[in-house]
């Protein structure tokens, strides 16, 4: 079940502040609009997010509704560029910006869409069987985001602006505390040692592709009543004949019961991204103007994090994967 917010009390501040300034081009001015529209809220207008920072909330997702939307919204397109110059009002953009900066700060990677913050997610003609969130034909297999990053997302933040004309297209969800109960003792505590390794993304720099050749890592790490979770089905490999048996039996729990959300025009998940997996079932994509479109936002709870390991000030963060580096950062799983 999903916990859901009602948010079209927000709708005043929005048609005030969401349209001074486009955020592909002038992000900063945005989000400090952001700012501004987040101080003329209630505190009870902002105290469910507010909650979930604070203390989750179960599965580790908040599905808020009734969002502003973007009225005569463009045709979805393979090109973002379109989208950052033609797109006529940034209702669905400005929401996420206010909940990015309720949560802590929006952030990117260099190396991820050009270092875009505010990402447009649709179906690619080139990546329509490719392992990425802009393909279609294929599930987008389960995962949490840049596990093997040194500054790994808190948050991830999706937002609907059509959907998937089909129906076929859904976003799948699963939170830690919904998997624990379904896991053995033996296969937790398995789960919970350095006996698994991660390959890193090709972006970041590691042109050997294998499953399971980047730092070791815990899969369950931080409090064993409630912990967090380092998964992706395509990168993650077990170091030991029973490490890699609890991984495979993890991983039908996970396909067995995730949950199928379907982001609609004004709705708006928050994922925490260390206490859930996320996907997205297969579909056909039309390439018509009519096709499913989302936008996501990632967001850090302290870029600091960032200035501490890589020396990096900026909101956009650069890193690049080096095999002989220390990894030190992963000893907090």
């Amino acid at each position: 079940m999903n916990h859901t917010i009602d948010i079209s009390g927000w709708a005043d501040v929005a048609e005030r502040f969401a349209n001074r300034s486009n955020p592909y081009h002038e992000f900063e001015r945005t989000a400090e609009h952001a700012e501004q529209a987040i101080a003329e809220l209630d505190y009870e207008d902002i105290r469910p997010v507010l909650d979930f920072k604070r203390r989750g909330a179960p599965g580790g997702r908040l599905l808020l509704r009734g969002a502003t939307t973007d009225p005569d919204l463009m045709p979805t397109t393979e090109a973002t560029s379109e989208i950052e110059n033609n797109k006529g009002t940034f209702f669905s953009e400005f929401y996420l910006v206010m909940l990015g900066k309720l949560l802590g700060e929006p952030f990117s990677y260099t190396q991820e869409r050009n270092g875009a913050v505010i990402h447009n997610v649709r179906p690619s003609k080139k990546n329509e069987t490719n392992i990425s969130s802009d393909s279609s034909a294929i599930i987008l297999d389960l995962h949490n985001e840049n596990i093997y990053h040194p500054v790994q997302p808190d948050y991830l933040l999706l937002t609907g602006l059509r959907r998937d004309p089909s129906g076929r297209a859904k976003t799948l969800v699963l939170g830690v505390d919904e998997i624990l109960p379904r896991l053995s003792a033996e296969d937790i505590a398995e789960l919970s040692e350095f006996r698994f390794r991660t390959s890193v993304d090709y972006n970041f720099g590691n042109h050997d592709a294998d499953r399971g050749n980047g730092p070791l890592i815990r899969v369950l790490f931080g409090n064993a009543m409630s912990p967090m979770i380092a998964y992706d089905d395509e990168y993650v490999a077990g170091t030991t004949e029973r490490a890699q048996a609890a991984l495979d039996r993890l991983r039908r729990v996970l396909h067995e019961h995730m949950s199928e959300i379907d982001l609609g025009p004004g709705d708006i998940l928050l994922l925490d991204n260390l206490k859930t997996v996320h996907g997205r079932t297969a579909f056909k994509a039309r390439y018509d103007g009519t096709d499913r479109w989302l936008q996501r936002l990632l967001v850090t709870r302290d870029l600091r994090r960032a200035e501490m390991l890589l020396g990096e000030t900026a909101r956009t963060v650069s890193w690049s994967y080096q095999p002989e580096s220390f990894y030190g950062y992963v000893d907090y799983r």
